[in-house]
């Protein structure tokens, strides 16, 4: 599991359902970051949309280069 604390503005992340979504703001509670939507594979309308994302819910932080 990701150490959400760690997680800051700009990251980004795939999501257990194959979603990839840029970290807003961090809650800094150890369980939750406000995130962005980029790229949503079972549902494209929801791109764009901003969500709470939950630790449990993330699969890992992604290398931006």
């Amino acid at each position: 599991m990701i150490n959400v604390l760690t997680l800051r503005s700009g990251d980004r992340l795939e999501l257990e359902d194959g979603t990839i979504a840029e970290v807003l703001e961090n809650m800094e509670d150890g369980m939750w970051v406000q995130v962005r939507y980029l790229q949503v594979p079972r549902n494209p309308a929801e791109e764009g949309a901003i969500e709470l994302c939950h630790a449990q819910d993330i699969a890992k932080l992604l290398d931006v280069t």
